[in-house]
């Protein structure tokens, strides 16, 4: 009788060490066109990958450099001064290029955009020339998956799959993972059907991933980064509440120089007007209550553009005549600018010669936006959300336009984030504490601390906390959620789940 009882304990266990081995050995992972990838989790995947936005996001969850075999494009943001080959000598965006410790991640891997990696203009493609090397990496098994995240328009990852085969796992920065948005080569099926993303969607999306990749995953140092998140999304929401008290407005632009009028040869100041809808800063802020103006309707075919250059800006003011006695009536109300990072610099010719003399920009109350550059992560929601906190609490109220009446719609409905929505010419969202987006105020739980004097754990008893896994499978829920199939991280917990069974 003992004899049968242990030669079934030991079948059992046979098949619990079968089972755990064959569902830890493959791992999946379901991009945002529906692709499913697979892998041996036996090892670590080797990835190629857009420098800023992929592998600085990665390295912020612990990717080190034994991954990463090759990138393209900038290692900082658009606009920055930050040096690749002196990453020790800072930049003016400190809080979105890398540190020296990140910057690491990159310089044991293959460059393959030599050509533009350092123009502050930005560099978002591998050199063509370079193609053919890229392929052979990935036909030759040295590099496992080329990684696409970004906004799907990218020409040359389309080129790529349409002429290999070569499936790349794209991670879309814009729009929510939905077939009726995007068709499997990246394009836009249904626009009103594209729905904008924040960044902690984004940043979610790439944690999966790098669990994914097997990436070492710095689980207290993520822990500290997303209650550093949690903690200034909740400051910077309040101060948010306390905007809209003052009627203040925030707007998001960019800015240069075009001809007007048409023909003259002459080249004067724009802001140009555009909607948050799909860019992930706006996204963000509109989210946690930011008072956003949101941009007008544009007939293109009439001639209309979205630039609004100084002349049209100013309402008062005849062409080429912006002075004190016309300039309180503005396009826009605007009480603080936000400005994508590459035109940001501007700014300081426009003050220097009153070129552009918006009130909010003559008090110096502005600051910039990554836009579309730079890491997807929770220090990165951090460190943004604390500088705009820092400088739109001490801003003051300086529009003398009318400010308008906001709109009490959520932030995060269809009407506002779809690629055709938004709201009309200076509309913005009134706060509403309850429709705040309760992702960025979902702290993580403290650590849990086991008591010096708990006895451990009676094998038999199947009611204590299993062990800690060394593997895992993820895969997607049609929630969008994760789900584990854990395998037994040790002999003994294995054959403590057979006895279990049998007892």
């Amino acid at each position: 009788m003992l004899h049968s009882r242990f030669s079934e304990l030991l079948a059992t266990l046979a098949l619990c060490l079968s089972v755990s081995i064959t569902r830890a050995a493959e791992v999946t992972f379901e991009d945002d066109r529906g692709v499913i990838f697979k892998r041996d989790n036996a090892k670590k995947a080797k990835i190629c990958v857009r420098a800023g936005v992929g592998g600085l996001s990665l390295a912020q969850l612990g990717m080190k450099s034994e991954q990463l075999v090759c990138y393209w494009g900038l290692w900082g943001i658009r606009g920055s001064d930050f040096d690749p080959e002196n990453p020790a000598g800072g930049s003016i965006y400190p809080e979105a290029d890398p540190t020296i410790e990140e910057a690491a991640l990159f310089e044991g891997a293959i460059n393959f955009s030599p050509s533009c990696w350092k123009n502050p203009r930005g560099c978002f493609r591998w050199d063509e020339e370079n193609t053919t090397d890229i392929i052979n990496l990935v036909e030759s098994g040295e590099v496992d998956f080329i990684l696409t995240i970004d906004n799907g328009n990218d020409s040359q990852m389309k080129a790529l799959e349409a002429d290999t085969g070569i499936r790349t796992i794209f991670v879309d920065t814009f729009y929510e993972k939905s077939q009726e948005c995007r068709a499997l080569n990246h394009t836009l099926l249904d626009e009103s059907k594209c729905y904008g993303r924040s960044m902690i969607d984004i940043a979610q999306r790439i944690e999966e991933l790098a669990i994914f990749l097997s990436v070492d995953v710095d689980v207290p140092a993520i822990e500290k980064d997303k209650q550093d998140a949690c903690d200034a999304a909740a400051a910077f929401s309040a101060t948010m509440e306390e905007a809209h008290a003052r009627n203040m407005r925030i707007k998001v632009s960019i800015l240069g120089t075009a001809e007007y009028p048409e023909g003259s040869g002459i080249n004067v100041p724009y802001a140009r007007d555009f909607d948050p809808i799909t860019l992930w800063v706006p996204r963000t802020i509109e989210e946690l209550g930011a008072p956003l103006l949101h941009g007008g309707v544009y007939n293109k075919t009439a001639g209309e553009n979205r630039d609004i250059v100084v002349d049209k800006f100013f309402v008062d003011c005849d062409d080429g005549l912006v002075n004190a006695t016309c300039r309180d009536n503005t396009y826009h109300p605007v009480d603080f600018w936000l400005i994508d990072s590459r035109s940001y610099l501007l700014l300081e010719d426009w003050l220097n010669f009153d070129l552009f003399p918006d009130p909010a920009i003559m008090a110096g109350q502005f600051s910039y936006y990554p836009r579309n550059d730079g890491a997807l992560s929770y220090r990165m929601i951090a460190n943004l959300l604390n500088m705009y906190n820092e400088q739109i609490s001490s801003a003051e109220k300086v529009s003398e336009s009318d400010p308008g009446t906001c709109k009490a719609v959520d932030p995060k409905s269809s009407e506002i984030i779809s690629k055709n929505g938004g709201l009309g010419l200076n509309d913005f969202i009134c706060y509403n504490k309850a429709l705040i987006q309760e992702e960025y105020l979902k702290c993580p739980p403290p650590p849990k601390t086991q008591p010096v004097d708990t006895p451990p754990a009676d094998p038999l008893d199947n009611t204590a906390t299993p062990p800690e896994s060394e593997s895992v499978m993820i895969s997607e829920t049609e929630s969008g959620g994760v789900k584990y199939a854990f395998a037994f991280s040790s002999l003994s917990s294995a054959i403590s789940v057979a006895v279990t069974f049998l007892l």
